[in-house]
């Protein structure tokens, strides 16, 4: 089967980020057969009626609008059950992730050695916004690790590149909640017999807007929904 990437950009008020990522995303993909679906979760920003106007003429990037219950996990599902690719990738819209390090991850997953490309902060190469948070990050780590008995690097970073009919059956189980799906996702890909690749990625600022992570907050809820995961399954 011939390789189509859907790259799927789940936002809440991110317009002003998108308008610039976009662009250069086109650049990486141009050689590709290849579709964006934004996935925008109500913004306040009119993100999707301002990315039209900008995008009129593009026809490779489809928008879904979800009016209800605010979910990241949910939004990355919904943009996969609407995918025509049968590789997704998945990136934070806020320049966190950045283009340069998926190239590298995207150059890596073309040589079809692997099922699964992770970004990774904590491996040589790789760094996050600031010391505090890279320390914190990584000691959650070692305690997702603890419990899930895995051997990620980084459960946390949310990007990355899988061939979709890997995880297509368990989309419930997995896309729900923010940031912990990821958990969820790393815990239930381990299980199987695929191959898992990280690559050293550095996390950059914003460009705009502000975070919705609350970092005390979220590493608490993720603690609870990683001792969930590993009970239920």
């Amino acid at each position: 089967m011939k390789t189509k990437y859907s790259i799927i950009r789940p936002c809440f008020n991110e317009y002003g980020n998108l308008k610039l990522l976009l662009p250069q995303l086109f650049k990486i993909f141009k050689n590709e057969n290849f579709e964006f679906i934004v996935v925008d979760d109500n913004s306040d920003d009119e993100t999707v009626f301002k990315l039209k106007k900008i995008f009129k003429n593009e026809k490779k990037i489809r928008y879904i609008l979800r009016k209800k219950n605010r979910s990241l996990g949910l939004s990355i599902k919904e943009g996969i059950l609407s995918s025509n690719g049968n590789v997704l990738i998945v990136m934070d819209t806020d320049f966190n992730h950045r283009p340069a390090d998926l190239n590298k991850m995207l150059n890596t997953y073309k040589k079809r050695k692997y099922d699964m490309i992770c970004g990774s902060r904590f491996l040589k190469g790789g760094s996050s916004t600031s010391l505090f948070r890279y320390v914190s990050s990584y000691l959650f780590n070692v305690f997702i690790n603890l419990i899930t008995r895995g051997s990620i690097t980084d459960n946390l970073s949310g990007f990355f590149i899988i061939e979709k009919k890997i995880i297509i059956k368990n989309l419930k189980k997995i896309f729900y909640g923010y940031g912990d799906f990821y958990i969820r996702l790393l815990f239930f890909v381990q299980k199987k017999n695929i191959t898992i690749k990280e690559i050293p990625v550095r996390y950059d600022e914003r460009k705009y807007g502000v975070s919705k992570s609350k970092l005390f907050s979220m590493l608490l809820s993720y603690s609870l929904e990683t001792i969930k995961v590993v009970i239920k399954n």
